[in-house]
């Protein structure tokens, strides 16, 4: 187990499967998980916490992950914390743009545990 104690995550992903599994995840290795099923409900915690990283799926309904990176960057505060896409269509290209929108990482679904926490530990420290 990985300790993830002082971690305040917020995840985002309209698929209630993909939530739980991810957020079941992240609580079980210590970390505080604010979730949203949606990209308002998730845009409406970054209003009221500063966390330590945002995962967000890219394909939801309006706004998608697309969009809530973009507003959440201009949101006091929230410019530097670290952006994680969460995707079932991972591609090069979708690699490739999601970089250049500014997300820290991308992570194919289905998500694998390992990989999820050594990634996030290799973002966060």
């Amino acid at each position: 187990m990985t300790d993830l104690a002082p971690w305040n995550v917020i995840l985002i992903d309209d698929e209630p499967d993909s939530l739980n599994l991810i957020s079941d995840m992240l609580a079980l290795n210590g970390a505080q998980v604010h979730r949203a099923v949606s990209g308002m409900d998730g845009l409406a915690l970054m209003r009221e916490i500063t966390p330590t990283l945002v995962i967000m799926d890219l394909s939801m309904p309006k706004p998608d992950g697309w969009e809530v990176l973009s507003q959440m960057r201009a949101m006091p505060g929230m410019a530097n914390v670290p952006a994680v896409a969460i995707t079932a269509y991972s591609s090069d290209n979708v690699i490739k743009r999601a970089g250049q929108a500014g997300f820290t990482a991308l992570i194919p679904k289905p998500i694998k545990l390992n990989i999820l926490l050594s990634k996030l530990h290799e973002i966060v420290g």
